[in-house]
């Protein structure tokens, strides 16, 4: 583009110069002006083509938003109106001064002066006439004295031809209409007529002359009347030239005045020759002005562009751009505080990736450790905020912590009722957290109560104090040592117990039957009330022990393959005429799985009446019960609308005698799951959104 724009500039010069030089009638090129004339409107629909492309192109960028073409698009304005204004002023100025130049030629003074110039040299032609006819008397009385004395006129006029200066000389014969006698001429002039009006001029005035140019030589023409002789009407002719100072001059003024007259005539054409070239300079000047701002403004621009370009590479985090240093003014100076710049940046991003690299290194490691452990492991920040965790923490919470990022501790509660839960652990454990020995916490997970065994230590890392929580889930150890602690004593309890409600029942009914007789009726009907009372709470003493003998032991399993559906099918029998509605979603695929038949008729027997029990309270009670399976397991759910698990209860309601309701043992769910475990299967316990408690029982899955 610089070398186009230089080559443009040096042609449209030398267009101009040659033009300007073809103006002039001078100059060897004003024969080619038109050839000049049409290269340079060549040249200007060039330059037109070049400065719209250029236009055409800032208009794309600013459509495009490229950097720097709004300040390109500015500059190119200004420079536009530094040229354009200046040069349609100074072609105003300059059309002006051709006009009232030309006019000023072509004033009344210079016609006046060539008007009085032209009549004096008149005058003294017509006064060289006269004076060549004064001059040419002597010769006519001569030629008249010849005539009367007959003397040879011929050789009288050849006499007088040389001495005279005349150039022809002859006598013309009126009525014969011709000459007599005539010498001199040659072949280098024509012999004139005379013809009647010169005849009548001539008969009137005596002698008449004009002036008449011959090969670009005024000369004098001379008619004298020569006195009648033998009644002949004779005329002397003679021609001579004019002086040539007289001669000269009038050429010289006849030719100024022609001249003038093409001139003026000429004018209008001469004002619009003048001005067309004018014009075409102009234009060919702003053109030319104008592609050079287009280019000194996209020029100027370029540094900034590569600056923004420099800019988002390094916003981008790429601090290899470099901006070319072109220039040695501020803009050179500028770029070359960029490119330091980015060198820097670049040594402090090196750096930096070294040191990332170093902590993700150490991050990895501690992660890969943390990852390795099987208790849960997060951190707190000096603000409360989850920092780091690992995958133990999010199984053993049974949440995905990620959603607490980015709030603190104390409004975990916002996120729902588990996180609530959790806070409050955590809050409790901090407060503790110079303890040594770890807390022992109840954990209310999804669809399960946990035993959470938690402890606290304060850390330091960047200059602030975090917190790191351990924790891990000892529900199935506390439960498993809770089971063999209550199996003991159930066995202690059954044998003591047991043994003696024997007699005891029997010492009742022998009391009852022999006194019966012996008292009176009042007396006989508190004695069967009584003995009645003690039979009845031993029935129930006795049924309680063999509660505690079914916890205590552990039967013996005859698994067989079986369809789950079909079992729990056997067992909705027992309550299609009760008053909740059972509604059961089992699907049309077989549940294979391998069960003790009685014993899980048991299980679904003891989880279905106690879902009715918990639905009465509703007024609609309905116990819905839906069954699934994936690849390794079978799910059966167990929903009702009643009554919700208390959460003191939900946390315990696997142990022995824990119970919310009023004639219960407290044994029926800890039968359940002692026999689900057994199955190697997993049972849990959770309250619903939407009012109730849901059982989830958990199989294993059998191939068919």
């Amino acid at each position: 583009m610089r070398l186009f724009v230089i080559a443009v500039a040096i042609i449209t010069m030398l267009l101009l110069y040659m033009l300007a030089l073809a103006t002039g009638h001078a100059s060897i090129f004003s024969d080619y002006f038109w050839w000049i004339f049409g290269f340079n409107a060549l040249a200007l629909g060039m330059l037109l083509f070049s400065v719209g492309r250029q236009v055409w192109q800032l208009w794309r960028d600013g459509r495009k938003r490229v950097f720097g073409a709004r300040i390109a698009k500015r500059l190119t304005m200004m420079f536009a109106i530094v040229a354009i204004l200046p040069g349609l002023f100074l072609f105003g100025v300059s059309a002006q001064f051709i006009r009232h130049s030309i006019d000023s030629w072509f004033g009344n003074e210079t016609e006046v002066a060539l008007e009085r110039s032209l009549n004096l040299s008149k005058v003294a032609l017509n006064g060289s006439v006269e004076d060549a006819l004064r001059d040419a008397v002597p010769l006519q009385i001569e030629m008249a004295r010849a005539l009367v004395f007959h003397d040879d006129v011929a050789l009288a006029l050849s006499g007088r031809l040389q001495r005279g200066g005349y150039r022809q000389l002859a006598l013309w014969d009126q009525e014969n209409k011709k000459f007599v006698e005539k010498v001199g001429g040659g072949g280098q002039f024509d012999w004139p007529e005379l013809t009647q009006q010169d005849w009548q001029r001539l008969h009137k005035d005596g002698s008449i002359g004009n002036l008449e140019s011959v090969q670009n030589t005024l000369y004098i023409n001379g008619w004298l009347m020569i006195p009648q002789v033998d009644e002949s009407n004779v005329i002397l002719f003679f021609r001579k030239p004019v002086p040539e100072s007289i001669a000269q001059d009038a050429v010289l003024i006849e030719a100024a005045r022609a001249k003038y007259a093409e001139l003026s005539y000429a004018k209008q054409g001469l004002q619009a020759f003048f001005v067309m070239t004018l014009l075409m300079a102009t234009v060919l000047a702003i053109s030319l002005a104008l592609l050079l701002a287009v280019y000194f403004s996209r020029r100027f621009v370029a540094p900034l562009s590569a600056l923004a370009d420099g800019t988002r590479a390094v916003a981008q985090g790429d601090f290899s751009q470099k901006s070319p240093v072109l220039r040695t003014d501020e803009m050179g100076i500028l770029s070359s505080l960029f490119n330091r710049m980015t060198e820097q940046l670049d040594v402090a991003k090196q750096q930096a990736e070294k040191n990332r690299h170093q902590q993700e290194v150490a991050r990895a490691y501690l992660e890969q450790v943390l990852a390795s452990l099987s208790t849960g492991v997060i951190s707190l920040n000096a603000n409360g905020y989850l920092r780091t965790y690992n995958d133990s923490a999010e199984q053993i919470l049974g949440m995905d912590l990620m959603a607490a990022e980015t709030l603190p501790v104390e409004q975990w509660g916002q996120l729902g009722t588990q996180w609530g839960v959790l806070a409050k652990i955590i809050e409790e454990t901090c407060l503790k957290m110079g303890d040594t020995a770890p807390l022992q916490m109840d954990y209310i997970g999804v669809d399960q109560a946990q035993i959470l065994l938690v402890k606290a230590a304060p850390i330091i890392y960047e200059d602030m104090s975090h917190t790191v929580i351990i924790f891990d889930d000892v529900t199935d150890l506390v439960s498993a040592q809770k089971e063999a602690a209550w199996g003991e004593v159930a066995k202690r309890l059954a044998h003591e117990i047991r043994n003696p409600l024997t007699p005891i029942q029997l010492s009742a009914e022998r009391l009852a039957w022999k006194l019966q007789d012996k008292l009176s009726e009042d007396d006989a009907r508190i004695l069967v009330r009584s003995t009645d009372t003690i039979v009845k709470q031993v029935a129930a003493l006795k049924e309680m022990v063999e509660a505690f003998r079914n916890y205590a032991r552990s039967p013996s399993l005859r698994p067989v393959k079986q369809d789950l559906r079909q079992v729990v099918n056997e067992v909705l029998v027992l309550y299609e005429g009760s008053i909740c509605n059972f509604q059961a979603d089992l699907g049309n695929i077989p549940l294979m799985v391998r069960i003790d038949t009685a014993l899980m008729r048991q299980v679904l027997h003891n989880i279905f009446k106690n879902a009715a029990e918990a639905a009465e309270l509703a007024e609609r009670p309905q116990v819905d019960i839906i069954a699934w399976s994936n690849e390794q397991t079978v799910t059966l759910t167990v929903a009702n609308n009643g009554q919700s698990f208390q959460p003191a209860i939900l946390a315990k309601a696997f142990e022995p005698y824990i119970t919310d309701k009023k004639n219960g043992t407290g044994l029926g769910l800890a039968v359940v799951k002692k026999i689900i475990d057994d199955h190697q299967g997993k049972i849990t316990l959770a309250n619903q959104e939407s009012g109730g408690a849901i059982i989830r029982i958990i199989l294993p899955k059998m191939e068919e």
